[in-house]
């Protein structure tokens, strides 16, 4: 993703729906935030599906009994989605700007994404905050150990691992954890993501 072209896309979207009238819009929104963590804990076996064919929709009814919740990087086809299903849906997709968090918020997201490679500490640690004070979960996505640390600064209760490194010595042991489906193998993640 370039973040440069990101940037400019949120601030043509601030021009034309400036945040006040975005969070304003919430009075009409009739979907409440639901939280992952309680589902999380409850280690059910089920994975979190990556959403990112055409035939989402479709794909995300045929897996629903077998899904905890479900990653999507359009707004659009989450608002669609959050229609058709009861359970959560997250919103993947590199925050850089808090706009994007209200944003999706009014779309119908339940959690969303952050990159603390993508962020300075500040930004984390203020996106983190204003998601928690809108209601939303967030998962900090993690490549290394300077990102663990900046995601324990900025608060993180769930962390994705997206490295075959051993990082899991390394976060403490009250933090929820979720992996790609391909490190099954380690101990102490608590669900797996799978693409579809």
């Amino acid at each position: 993703m370039n973040i440069n072209k990101i940037k400019a896309k949120i601030e043509e979207k601030k021009k034309l729906y400036p945040q006040e009238w975005l969070g304003r819009s919430l009075a009409y929104t009739p979907y409440q935030p639901r939280s992952i963590q309680a589902l999380l804990k409850e280690k059910n076996g089920k994975a979190i599906f990556h959403l990112a064919s055409q035939n989402f929709l479709e794909i995300a009814k045929t897996n629903e009994e077998n899904a905890l919740c479900f990653y999507l990087q359009d707004l659009e086809n989450l608002a669609y989605l959050r229609r058709y299903t009861f359970l959560p849906l997250i919103y993947d997709f590199p925050i850089i700007d808090d706009y994007q968090i209200l944003e999706a918020l009014v779309y119908g997201c339940d959690c969303i994404c952050l990159s603390p490679s993508l962020l300075s500490q500040k930004e984390l640690k203020d996106f983190s905050d204003y998601a928690f004070k809108l209601g939303l979960d967030c998962i900090f996505h993690i490549e290394n150990s300077s990102d663990i640390t900046k995601a324990i600064f900025a608060k993180a209760e769930i962390l994705n691992i997206n490295t075959k490194k051993n990082l899991l010595s390394l976060i403490p042991k009250n933090k929820l954890i979720i992996a790609h489906h391909s490190l099954q193998t380690l101990k102490g993640v608590e669900a797996f993501v799978k693409s579809l």
